[in-house]
Order: structure tokens, then C-alpha cells, then sequence
């Protein structure tokens, strides 16, 4: 039977296409609902001018892309990270419908835009270090398509309900279906990848050696 899992786990066309529909659900939501969302709220124009900084994180992403080699795997990155992901889109439709909570929704949507470049980074990575460089060109096609389907998702059903039932209702939908691509792919996705400096003990080495200089 684990033989069998095993099996299903390691397909590229399965674990393609679910890491990439991942991919593209966030940057979605960030780059077609906040606009949206922000008029809705009754944003002045100058606050919704502030959508075109959401992209900044996608732009400076190589200033962090290194750490993904550094710490933990990519696998588990991108669980962690999906999870992040979701709980801030959750956050997101608590704040969504309250015209006072506008500045947090800004917020949020920061906070949502650097979880989202960031999740492109250990995607992409991932994918390389998954597949031998003669296969990576075989599913592109999935890749391509899953992204595609997700930008459809959020520019169309998404958009219907949340239409229908709310931001809070409809963005809790779509959180509710971040959280389930992590485990998904805490279940999915093939370990290829020895797992390098665990990041928690990195950030409890960072603190400590601060508390300690700060005390000195």
C-alpha cells in the first residue's frame, strides 16, 4: 500500500499542476481582487493607486530567493508558506467588509503579495531540483494550464460568489482552498530534497544572540 502512495505521490504531471495552480491562485487574488475589493470599501484614489505597489515583492524577490538554498527544503518551505498564505487571506475577509479596517487590508494584501512571490520562489525551485533537466520542459503544459486555471478561477467563480455571498464569505472560500493545497502537498509532494539548517533554530540563534548583546 505505501509502495502504492509512493508511486502516486512522485507523478510530475499531478504535483505539477497542483504547485502551480498554488502558484497562481495568490497572485491572482493580490494583482485582480485588491482594486476591486479597495472600491468597494469606498478607498480614495490614491489608495487605490496603492495596488500597483503590491507587485513590488514579486520585483524584489531575488533579495530573499537565496534562503530558500539555505534553509530547510523546499518541500517543507512551501507547506509553511502556503499555510502563511492562507491564514492571511483569512485574516483578509475578517477585514474585508469594515470601511474602518481599510488601512489593515492594505496591509494584509502586503503581507499576502510576500507570501505569494515568495511561494513562486520554492515552486519554481522545487520543480528543478524534483525533475532531471531533460524532463523539466515535459510538463510545462500542466504547469502553464494550472496557473491559467487559477487566474480563471479568482477572475471568474471567485468573483461570482463573492458577488453573491461577500468579500468575507468568498475570501474565506479561497483560503479554505490554500490551506487545503498545503496539505496537499505536505502529503503529495515527493522529498527530494536533505533537509539543511532548520530555520526555527536559525531564528532562536538570531534572537539569543541579540538578547545577549543587547545586555552586554
Amino acid at each position: 500500500m505505501s509502495d502504492i502512495k509512493a508511486e502516486k505521490a512522485a507523478r510530475p504531471e499531478v504535483w505539477a499542476s497542483s504547485t502551480y495552480f498554488a502558484e497562481g491562485l495568490p497572485y491572482s487574488i493580490v494583482n485582480n481582487l485588491a482594486e476591486i475589493l479597495f472600491k468597494d470599501m469606498g478607498a480614495s484614489l490614491g489608495v487605490i493607486g496603492l495596488t500597483s505597489l503590491f507587485h513590488l515583492p514579486w520585483n524584489l524577490k531575488f533579495l530573499w530567493a537565496p534562503l530558500a538554498d539555505r534553509y530547510e527544503t523546499k518541500r517543507r518551505l512551501m507547506v509553511w508558506i502556503q499555510l502563511g498564505l492562507a491564514f492571511t487571506t483569512f485574516a483578509l475577509g475578517f477585514c474585508a467588509e469594515v470601511s474602518a479596517l481599510l488601512w489593515a487590508v492594505v496591509g494584509l494584501f502586503f503581507v499576502l503579495a510576500f507570501f505569494s512571490a515568495s511561494n513562486d520562489i520554492v515552486i519554481d525551485g522545487y520543480y528543478m531540483e524534483a525533475l532531471p533537466e531533460q524532463q523539466q520542459a515535459k510538463y510545462v503544459g500542466y504547469r502553464a494550464n494550472a496557473y491559467r486555471l487559477a487566474s480563471a478561477l479568482v477572475k471568474g467563480p471567485l468573483l461570482i460568489l463573492i458577488g453573491v455571498v461577500g468579500w468575507r464569505v468568498g475570501l474565506w472560500v479561497a483560503a479554505a482552498l490554500l490551506f487545503a493545497l498545503a496539505l496537499l502537498h505536505r502529503w503529495l509532494l515527493p522529498k527530494v530534497e536533505p533537509r539543511r539548517e532548520q530555520l526555527g533554530g536559525a531564528l532562536r540563534r538570531g534572537i539569543k544572540s541579540k538578547a545577549t548583546i543587547s545586555v552586554a
